[in-house]
């Protein structure tokens, strides 16, 4: 009953949204830009704030979302993914490919929380042929419409090493993991069983985030990380492509 209030309340939060917009617009579409002032459960303002993955299987895609508030390129991107249109439905502008959502689409999705993950969401529902238990390198492309890159053990450290020279100049990551090796001290999963978007990679530290609560950060020693992980990417913009990482 208390999910089905709350779905009422969004609803109901959302058109009023969409009305006001569209008043305020003379009926034009419009594209969400950071620094729009309201509940972010409820108000488009083009970023993330906190959401939960739900009950479906679709970590890699929540994962995915959650890591385009991780970087500078990913905010950027974020900031003109969507476009709220005159009849209230939503357009997602990914590089793949546009696809348009309507209000019921982004209150069936699973998320609770941020809207703006809600119609992302509602969006990559649509535009993937398999969007739960999907991978998040799949959405990174989806989303940038760059084509992939796959690397194996060898680019391990390398690959590290360049996750942890974006963050050290600022730049941040649009990346996310699984690992082989579960830790149920700081809530790792493993034989890649659930993703984790990453925060950062520091000399000696990594921080990740799990999609079931995304205010929640997980710091784990870079060497644990290295040498239990099973899967990870991260979207590099400078080469235009998805790079993708197998144990």
């Amino acid at each position: 009953m208390e999910y089905n209030i709350r779905k009422i309340k969004t609803k109901v939060s959302a058109l009023c949204l969409t009305l006001g917009i569209v008043t305020s617009t003379l009926f034009s579409p419009i594209t969400v830009f950071a620094g729009t002032s309201g509940n972010p459960a409820t108000q488009l303002d083009g970023k993330l704030s906190t959401f939960h993955q739900g009950g479906a299987n679709d970590c890699g895609a929540v994962s995915a979302i959650q890591a385009l508030d991780n970087s500078k390129s990913g905010k950027k991107l974020l900031g003109k993914m969507i476009t709220v249109n005159n009849n209230g439905s939503y357009t997602l502008n990914f590089g793949a490919g546009k696809q348009t959502v309507s209000e019921t689409d982004v209150e069936n999705a699973y998320i609770e929380g941020d809207l703006d993950a809600r119609v992302i969401e509602a969006g990559l529902q649509k535009a993937m042929n398999v969007y739960n238990s999907c991978f998040a390198c799949d959405v990174f492309t989806t989303m940038t419409g760059y084509k992939q890159k796959t690397y194996w053990s060898s680019a391990k450290t390398d690959i590290i090493n360049t996750m942890a020279s974006k963050c050290q100049s600022g730049e941040g990551i649009t990346a996310a993991c699984d690992f082989n090796i579960a830790d149920p001290s700081k809530g790792i999963i493993g034989d890649g069983g659930h993703s984790y978007s990453i925060k950062s990679v520091k000399k000696d530290t990594v921080i990740l985030i799990n999609p079931w609560d995304t205010s929640v950060l997980i710091s784990m020693s870079r060497s644990q990380f290295e040498n239990s992980i099973r899967y990870m990417t991260y979207v590099d913009d400078a080469a235009k492509k998805v790079v993708v990482y197998w144990e």
